[in-house]
């Protein structure tokens, strides 16, 4: 098995191009960085159209089986150097632009393997000792890095047979995600049927304002000069903490003491949470129900229940309500939504044991999703363990061992 520079498996580098606007709205179809995904596909909803001159069109069109790397972009919690696979069979032209390049593969290698290879060297970061910063961008020195960055290659039967393996291994987890997505938009679909949509609510049930509806508490943060304070049990939930519908813990956890001591509360179970401050308010409104008692801080705000309200129901509720209160987000040093604008919000009340025959549906349904949880993680550990035992640093592949 061969150890190769990047740059001596390129048949060419071609640089992208941007062209001029269309004064018709129609002309070549340009990839850019907003087309990329991080699973190294091509999402197609948002394709631009530029008006670029015919001869540069034939000259640097993509083919299938390209790769497109990031030459530009990346953020502080991702390096430049993204790559996805043009995997279209298109008779139309399409064009990346001048943040990225087109990398074609000779014959010595796979197409699909010389993508997965590069997919898997973004993956482990070893793009960010290539890049530099001009003017808030991060460029990735592209010359460099395929200069420098070598590739593993095995004969071409048995790329295609690491490419066969990973391929299935990367189907199995996206399939797994896209059922968990399915899943969670079938408690929406079930919430809409039962209760009607919140904002015009046909089904007349009885409205409160959230302030008659339910206590609301906000939170702090205990000093920082104080390491003694976050020496407990406690549960300190803050935005980073959001990411599952149903909160056990917490990434930091307080004392009693520094509870007593700070604008922080403790809020009881089965209590509404929500992000009042954070950038993801742009796009989202995270929500969550904590099954323990904690403490939040405060870019947060909990809804505690009474016993007439079911926290299940009211999550489910203010969820069918974000793109509504999500109009209201306004940015002062940080994105917030207003206490005003919160309390004021219309809910409607139907009667407990529908809010209760809902809620047993979720538990039902969160069930499942554990379980689901479970497989995603398993078949996610099993492509990061395939990617690095075919594209790591280890000198041998099992297919050359048998």
């Amino acid at each position: 098995m061969k150890i190769i520079h990047i740059a001596d498996l390129i048949d060419e580098k071609i640089s992208g191009e941007w062209g001029v606007e269309s004064a018709n709205g129609s002309g070549t179809k340009v990839l850019r960085t907003t087309n990329f995904t991080n699973e190294g596909k091509l999402k197609m909803d948002s394709v631009v159209e530029r008006q670029i001159e015919k001869n540069i069109v034939e000259r640097k069109r993509l083919r299938y089986g390209d790769t497109i790397i990031e030459k530009s972009g990346g953020s502080p919690n991702q390096p430049v150097g993204r790559v996805v696979l043009f995997d279209l069979k298109a008779k139309e032209p399409y064009l990346c632009n001048n943040f990225t390049a087109i990398l074609r593969p000779s014959k010595k290698v796979n197409s699909e393997y010389f993508f997965w290879a590069l997919f898997h060297k973004h993956l482990t970061k070893s793009t960010l000792r290539f890049q530099n910063k001009t003017t808030g961008i991060l460029n990735l020195k592209l010359e460099r890095y395929l200069e420098e960055e070598s590739i593993k290659l095995p004969d071409l039967s048995i790329q295609q047979k690491i490419v066969d393996v990973i391929s299935q291994a990367n189907a199995a987890r996206q399939k797994r995600r896209e059922a968990n997505r399915l899943t969670e938009q079938f408690l929406q679909s079930a919430f809409l049927e039962m209760f009607g949509d919140p904002v015009r609510n046909e089904k007349g049930w009885e409205q409160k304002k959230l302030v008659h509806a339910v206590t609301i508490k906000g939170g702090g943060t205990p000093s920082k000069s104080k390491p003694e304070y976050f020496t407990g049990d406690i549960p300190w939930v803050s935005p980073k903490d959001m990411k599952l519908t149903f909160i056990r813990t917490s990434l930091d956890k307080i004392t009693r003491k520094a509870v007593d001591e700070s604008a922080t509360h403790l809020i009881p179970k089965n209590s509404v949470l929500v992000v009042v401050r954070s950038g993801i308010l742009k796009n989202a409104l995270p929500l969550a129900i904590n099954e323990v008692e904690v403490a939040i801080n405060q870019d947060m705000k909990a809804f505690i229940c009474p016993k007439d309200l079911n926290a299940i129901f009211l999550m489910y509720q203010l969820q069918s309500l974000a793109e509504y209160i999500l109009q209201f987000v306004r940015a002062t040093t940080a994105d917030n939504i207003s206490s005003d604008v919160l309390k004021n919000i219309d809910l409607n009340i139907p009667p407990f044991p529908l809010q209760q025959k809902f809620a047993t549906l979720v538990g039902q349904v969160e069930r499942l999703r554990a379980k689901q949880r479970d497989s995603e993680r398993e078949l996610e550990n099993l492509f990061q363990s395939l990617m690095q035992r075919y594209f790591g640093d280890q000198r041998h592949l099992s297919f050359c061992r048998q």
